[in-house]
């Protein structure tokens, strides 16, 4: 799956040492090089450069750069081994959907060459209008561009007309798994801790061979507390996350990890409509905030061997750690969010198939039915 990021240095000179372009599509290698594209538009104020990830794999790059209140150009480039393989599209749709819902834009407006009928294709297809022609000196020639644009309202036909066909958009979303947790003040006792950390690294690995954007979560208590203390060996994550790393991080000192935070925002920027939830603990920051994220419009997933939980007592009653995992992932599941675990939810990635949900009604009548 392709999702964007905001671009860092070491990615433009990746970039800049790109093959260059063939055939017709030589006239545009400049835009890859010093004083090209990243250069010229980039030092606008306000200027969005965003690089294109299939996976962990840089493949292209995008520009909004501003040209006056609430208004922007787009650029878009591929790596010259990935054009023609349907990739501009879906680049230019997560483009143009940060521009307008992240950044607020009512405008966006670009230039295609006249002789390049692949570029005029796709931005018709975006909704693009044509709005005129204009001519600029490229490399020493003068090149026929058409000019058009697209509003707020014409972006939003466009999701509307094709969202029916459109697949899951996925992130993973890694929920506190900290030292505390696995060998400190809180250890997981079910599932055990050892065989859900093994199957969070599972699951992150079939994100990253997927293209699933990962989002890691860290929960910080004050200095002193009893358990996720900041700057205490607790509060840190298991190497299990550190050593894989992640594409956005958020720090959360509440359960849910959307309280507080930027998370619904970069979500929504890359146009992610379904999470996967894993991490810890199952009946707290994790319920949390599967609860929130549906109640937000997202589709759920929970990996249900891929979390955890401990035992409780209070004057409320006592509950083992088993009994508490289980019965909130049987509630998670008749309203909130289709429970699976890793292997299932690798299938599924495999297959397209979509997971299995449930309802409360569903699950109330089968439980009146005879074990």
């Amino acid at each position: 799956m392709i999702h964007l990021k905001e671009i860092e240095e070491s990615d433009i000179e990746l970039i800049r040492r790109w093959p260059a372009y063939q055939g017709d599509m030589d006239q545009l290698d400049y835009a890859l090089r010093q004083g090209g594209w990243i250069d010229e538009l980039g030092s606008r104020k306000g200027a969005a450069i965003y690089g294109a990830l299939d996976g962990d794999e840089l493949i292209g790059f995008s520009i909004l750069a501003m040209t006056g209140d609430l208004e922007a150009e787009f650029r878009i480039a591929l790596r010259a081994d990935r054009t023609g393989q349907g990739l501009g599209e879906e680049i230019s749709y997560l483009t143009l959907r940060r521009g307008f819902e992240g950044m607020g834009l009512s405008r966006i407006h670009l230039i295609v060459r006249k002789n390049n009928g692949r570029g005029r294709a796709l931005y018709r297809r975006l909704r693009f209008a044509d709005t005129g022609e204009c001519q600029k000196d490229i490399r020493g020639k003068s090149v026929d561009f058409l000019m058009m644009d697209i509003d707020a309202e014409g972006f939003a036909r466009y999701r509307k007309e094709t969202g029916a066909s459109r697949k899951p958009r996925r992130a993973l979303v890694v929920i506190d798994v900290q030292n505390d947790y696995s060998e400190g003040k809180l250890p997981i006792a079910f599932p055990p801790v050892e065989g859900s950390l093994t199957n969070i690294g599972a699951a992150m690995d079939d994100a990253k061979k997927a293209g699933i954007p990962i989002v890691a979560i860290q929960n910080l208590a004050p200095e002193g507390a009893a358990f996720l203390a900041t700057g205490s060996h607790g509060a840190e994550l298991h190497e299990t996350v550190a050593s894989r790393g992640w594409d956005h991080y958020i720090r959360k000192n509440l359960p849910s990890a959307f309280v507080g935070t930027d998370l619904e925002k970069w979500l929504r920027a890359d146009d992610i409509d379904t999470i996967t939830v894993i991490g810890y603990m199952t009946h707290n920051c994790v319920l949390s905030t599967v609860i929130y994220a549906m109640h937000l419009g997202f589709g759920v997933e929970l990996l249900s061997d891929a979390a955890g939980s401990v035992a409780y007592a209070n004057r409320a009653g006592r509950a083992g750690a088993e009994e508490i995992h289980r019965v909130v992932t049987v509630v998670m599941q008749s309203r909130f969010a289709a429970v699976m675990t890793t292997a299932e939810w690798k299938e599924i990635l495999a297959s397209g198939q979509p997971p299995e949900r449930d309802t409360i009604i569903g699950s109330y009548k089968r439980a009146l039915e005879p074990a």
